[in-house]
């Protein structure tokens, strides 16, 4: 495939992704090859079939060189979660699907807390986020770690950060033997 082919090719997918996304579901129709019809109705189940496609979607387009206006920062937390940990998906219902991992940076640096901004409470999607927003940012895994747990108070993360401190250089003293 020429690289002109492989552009046209993902500019389709992300206009499939865009209207799938403008549009959403509500039944899915399917037709049989007997030419007879049935349905999915089930909001849940529609649901669980939509994020399949998106994920398909995002793999696809990923394995094309990746869309640069939702990538990175700019990605859909949720988006990302579900292609590179579906397992997590169960647990995802309330998950927020608008929110990047720039405004969630963002949020929790003005205060608000991780699990009210996604609409998650599970703990491992927290860490599997940090790590991520640690890889995306270039920031410690700390800085995160203690924005969530001063839940937005600037003094007691301000004292986290300073015990790490504290921590770090008794443990290298520790280390040299004094």
């Amino acid at each position: 495939m020429t690289n002109n082919e492989n552009n046209e090719k993902k500019e389709n997918l992300i206009r499939c992704r865009r209207t799938y996304a403008e549009r959403g579901a509500k039944l899915i129709e399917i037709t049989h090859l007997d030419g007879k019809k049935s349905g999915i109705a089930n909001h849940k189940a529609v649901k669980a079939v939509m994020d399949a496609l998106k994920v398909e979607l995002d793999r696809q387009i990923e394995e094309l060189g990746g869309d640069p206006a939702r990538s990175g920062l700019n990605e859909v937390v949720r988006d990302w979660m579900l292609r590179v940990h579906p397992e997590e998906r169960k647990f995802m219902d309330d998950f927020s699907e608008t929110v990047t991992f720039r405004e969630l940076v963002e949020r929790m640096e003005a205060g608000e807390n991780f699990y009210n901004i996604l609409g998650s409470s599970e703990s491992t999607q927290r860490e599997i986020c940090f790590r991520r927003l640690v890889e995306l940012t270039g920031k410690e895994y700390n800085h995160f770690y203690y924005l969530w747990l001063s839940d937005g108070d600037k003094a007691k993360y301000d004292e986290c950060m300073a015990e790490r401190k504290a921590a770090v250089k008794a443990a290298r003293r520790r280390r040299k033997g004094k």
